[in-house]
């Protein structure tokens, strides 16, 4: 504080020779600024405390041994750069351990020869969270704003407007980082939730919603090697994929969402089976399987109704407590698709007869809609009509309007359609934006927790380095 005091005091005088608004825009960030950095050394201070008291540096580095899988050696303290939440970058003298080699120590590689990262590790620092030389508070303000925003650029001026400054580089790998570590742990819910009975959880006794839909982003594929370009860039292809998003929300009696449990959102680059066993896996982790209802809103994506009971008899789940329900815009929109297919209708007349089938197809009367539209199947056009027809006919049951408003159940698929829009479009893709596989899944994960309002959730995970958030039982006792 006594560093910090001659800055803020030289800030003060500064306004008060010259007082007007900008000046005090001036002076209100230059404090700020001052403390922020302040914040970084009293943090810096504390964690160079841990490292000489009650010998609890001893026990992290006597935990890191004992989970290696290999023989550690104990190489002494060593410096290292550390940043800090505050934006400053200061250097710590903390344990480094690297892998026993002796007494084949192997032939002795050259600076700058030990490949993509060392094998060594700082245990004291990676016990309280700190990787890649950032602290955690650092890692999650990174890798959100990362999320956040429209591009890395992006994010590193909003990091640079609050005083931590980084490169593009660097917020990238960050960013990068958390992502890997965040899927590293979907991974282990995966297999947890396969190895376990259903158990209570948030959505125990609660109606539950399911949705899931595909977007679309394109990627970048090659460009490692081959010959390169005019511009001297390797060449790529840039082919489009489809993310697939899956959701699941609460509603109350009357159907509206109930916001005492945070939507929850997931997405991959994968395939649909690996989309539904995210979901599977979470459903069971949450408590899906003892659930008052589950509802299942989609449009007619036939990756989505097969797999239904798949994940019913995964999740534990009763036929009496699933709900299908066809999205009911969709139909509409397939009804649309009918009326302009026929022809000799103007415009007018087009708009008049969606209208009234869509009024008749929410009062429940699925039979009389099929009816108009086999009605209208002649003409040149009968086979696409067809088409339009059978849409309806296969999916007669999942279309009781009239009954799933009496019973407070959505009859759209706005949740997902929205989560595709807020998570794929407005950061995934756009013009000149290219991905690759590995690093879409990563912040495509991060995005959809983020959106979803569960970004503590996320991050408890990668700090405790556990995919139930919170510090294992094991990890407690060897501390102790």
């Amino acid at each position: 504080m006594d560093a910090v005091r001659p800055e803020v005091s030289a800030a003060i005088d500064r306004f008060l020779a010259e007082p007007d608004g900008e000046s005090f825009l001036r002076l209100e960030r230059d404090v700020l600024a001052s403390f922020q950095l302040a914040a970084s050394h009293v943090v810096a201070a504390v964690l160079v405390f841990l490292h000489g008291e009650g010998g609890w540096a001893q026990a992290a580095v006597n935990v890191a041994r004992d989970m290696a899988p290999c023989r550690l050696r104990h190489r002494g303290r060593r410096t290292t750069p550390v940043r800090f939440l505050g934006g400053a970058r200061l250097t710590v003298a903390t344990p480094y351990l690297s892998e026993d080699r002796r007494p084949h120590r192997g032939r002795r590689r050259g600076v700058g020869r030990r490949g993509a990262t060392g094998s060594g590790c700082y245990p004291v620092l990676e016990a309280l969270g700190i990787w890649n030389r950032a602290t955690p508070a650092l890692l999650g303000e990174v890798a959100c704003h990362a999320v956040r925003s429209a591009s890395f650029a992006e994010a590193r001026q909003a990091l640079a407007e609050r005083g931590i400054a980084l490169d593009k580089k660097t917020v990238r790998t960050l960013a990068l980082h958390v992502g890997e570590e965040a899927l590293r742990h979907r991974h282990a819910r995966i297999e947890a939730a396969a190895q376990r009975s259903a158990r209570l959880g948030e959505f125990s006794g609660r109606r539950l919603v399911l949705s899931a839909d595909g977007g679309r982003m394109r990627m970048r594929e090659g460009g490692q090697s081959g010959p390169k370009g005019r511009k001297g860039h390797r060449r790529y292809r840039t082919p489009w994929r489809e993310p697939k998003l899956v959701t699941s929300y609460v509603i109350d009696a009357h159907g509206r969402r109930d916001g005492s449990v945070p939507i929850w959102y997931d997405g991959t680059l994968g395939n649909a089976d690996k989309a539904f066993e995210i979901l599977t896996a979470e459903l069971r982790l949450r408590g899906a399987a003892f659930a008052q209802e589950v509802i299942v809103i989609a449009d007619g994506a036939p990756w989505i109704w097969n797999r239904i009971d798949d994940l019913a008899r995964a999740v534990e789940l009763g036929p009496e407590k699933i709900v299908r329900v066809a999205d009911f815009y969709h139909a509409v929109e397939h009804l649309t698709a009918v009326a302009e297919l026929r022809r000799g209708w103007n415009d007018t007349k087009k708009k008049r007869w969606v209208k009234r089938m869509r009024k008749q197809l929410k009062r429940g009367r699925i039979d009389a809609v099929i009816e108009a539209i086999r009605s209208l199947c002649r003409g040149k056009n009968a086979g696409p009509i067809a088409t339009e027809l059978a849409y309806f006919e296969n999916r007669r049951e999942l279309m009781r309007y009239d009954v799933f408003r009496k019973r407070g159940i959505p009859l759209g698929s706005g949740a997902i359609e929205s989560a595709i829009r807020r998570i794929v479009n407005l950061r995934m893709k756009g013009p000149s934006i290219f991905w690759r596989a590995e690093n879409a899944e990563r912040l495509l994960h991060l995005r959809c927790y983020l959106k979803a309002g569960r970004w503590d959730e996320l991050m408890r995970r990668v700090l405790y380095r556990s995919h139930l958030g919170r510090r294992r039982p094991e990890d407690l006792q060897r501390v102790a």
